[in-house]
């Protein structure tokens, strides 16, 4: 369990992913069948990057770039919007029932025509659960099962209110093996020579873009693909900002929020944390308005709860918490504990800028208050190593949650370190799973709890060649969220 939860924290981004500066030499060659100059803006030509070593596969990429592509070729049940609100796509309807999700399928049709049928999804569901790209979200789903040719029925481990925010995965037809399966996307994928293309779906309802033609152009590797952008062999760049770090680059950028959970983890064994009088002092010391414009600069957003701000299911609620240092004195005071009768350690991996920033402002904060914070910035392999042998008090963590929100990798899951997972907030989250609270309930008991402190979530950077224009809105779910509305000047 410790190998496989270290994967998990990097995958989860914790760790710094560097990258290089290649130059791009690789081009496409030959043009599609049916379409003659294609570096001409006006014939509607987009050109993305992608890796041709990896397969283009729903299921089986690996590479970021080429599975942004798979969002305009295949449609999932559901979509998710910048709320991650799941929107129905190739559902008609569902309904959610302890742990039962039934579903009813649209009257929607693949690229080839035929129609999308219950054998279609269940086929799919099951590429999905055993890939490394939707096996996370699917860990909860147990089967799916056909009631009829447009209705289908998946049961769940436990019980999850969220379900239908899992229900993304890609649907292929029945059958479909290898690269490029049929879907029912915006575009679909077509190869002529060594050029592989994307040309709108006809046979998708409401789906009229300016942008009819996608060339794939060949990168290298993901190091190669902001350089593609800025030379002009492409027109889109996608950077997760996972590095802890950003550079500006000559280019139309915005920022999209994504589900990554940064936050102050606790050694519940500590002599000082143990103690939640202690935890709710150092939560009203932190600034985190200036964590997020300094620290992070400007690309995350503040939490006051372990969701997602921007999640659909708690954007009315007001949640900000105010810096109160002389509220935190008087906690200190309450908890009858000599904070100065030692140093209180903080880990976080120097690799990470976003992060050794973070923790520097936290170090300080805390010291206005009277603890004596011993900084430790290890490399990333080190800084793994000292948070599963818990070496710290505390410690800054980050984790990407799943789109419904599950909190179960932070209350006895792969990157629970520090907690007790006897804790009021992980009894508190299974009477809300399973219908005995409100959601307000247990985030009321979580920020009374508060077996972690919420930092942000972060960013991405989508960033798109001058030559376009239009209301870009890519989201966390879905890069091109919005590619109709997208076109050249």
């Amino acid at each position: 369990m410790k190998k496989f939860a270290a994967l998990i924290l990097i995958a989860s981004l914790i760790i710094t992913v560097f990258s290089g500066c290649d130059e791009i030499k690789t081009v496409i060659e030959d043009e599609p069948v049916g379409v003659s100059n294609i570096s001409d803006k006006k014939e509607g030509t987009l050109k993305l990057a992608y890796s041709k070593a990896d397969m283009l596969d729903p299921f089986t990429s690996t590479m970021s770039a080429n599975l942004q592509i798979m969002g305009l070729v295949y449609d999932g049940l559901y979509k998710l919007n910048k709320n991650y609100e799941p929107i129905p796509v190739i559902a008609k309807s569902s309904i959610v029932s302890g742990t039962t999700v039934n579903v009813t399928l649209d009257s929607a049709v693949f690229s080839d025509g035929t129609a999308i049928t219950a054998n279609d999804v269940v086929y799919s569901f099951e590429q999905a659960r055993y890939s490394p790209n939707y096996s996370t979200r699917l860990q909860n789903f147990v089967q799916a099962s056909i009631s009829s040719s447009n209705m289908l029925v998946f049961t769940l481990e436990a019980a999850d209110p969220y379900a239908l925010s899992c229900l993304t995965f890609p649907i292929v037809k029945y059958g479909s093996e290898g690269e490029l399966p049929v879907g029912s996307g915006r575009y679909v994928p077509q190869i002529s020579g060594e050029s592989t293309y994307l040309v709108v779906n006809t046979k998708k309802s409401n789906f009229n873009p300016a942008i009819k033609t996608i060339m794939l152009v060949p990168v290298r590797d993901s190091s190669s693909i902001e350089s593609s952008l800025e030379i002009g062999n492409t027109g889109f760049y996608y950077n997760d900002l996972g590095s802890g770090s950003y550079m500006r680059i000559n280019a139309q950028t915005t920022d999209m929020g994504i589900n990554n959970f940064v936050y102050l983890g606790f050694n519940s064994e500590s002599e000082f944390f143990s103690n939640a009088s202690l935890r709710q002092a150092v939560n009203l010391a932190i600034n985190r308005n200036e964590i997020v414009t300094t620290a992070f600069q400007g690309h995350a957003r503040a939490a006051y709860s372990p969701f997602n701000p921007d999640w659909y299911a708690l954007v009315s609620k007001d949640l900000v918490l105010s810096v109160d240092l002389p509220k935190a004195e008087e906690l200190i005071a309450q908890s009858e504990i000599d904070i100065t009768s030692k140093e209180i350690s903080l880990l976080v991996n120097k690799d990470n800028q976003f992060k050794l920033e973070t923790a520097e402002f936290i170090k300080g904060y805390l010291e206005k208050i009277g603890f004596t914070v011993n900084l430790k910035a290890y490399a990333s392999d080190y800084y793994i190593e000292a948070v599963e042998l818990g070496s710290y008090d505390m410690y800054i963590g980050e984790i990407r949650l799943s789109p419904n929100m599950d909190l179960f990798p932070i209350f006895g899951g792969d990157v629970s370190y520090g907690i007790d997972p006897l804790c009021d907030s992980a009894a508190r989250y299974n009477q809300f799973l399973n219908g005995k609270c409100e959601l307000m309930d247990f985030v009321n008991t979580f920020n009374e709890d508060l077996p972690l402190i919420p930092l942000c979530y972060r960013n991405a950077a989508a960033s798109y060649t001058n030559s376009m224009q239009g209301e870009f809105q890519s989201c966390d779910g879905d890069v091109f969220y919005n590619i109709e509305k997208w076109s050249f000047k």
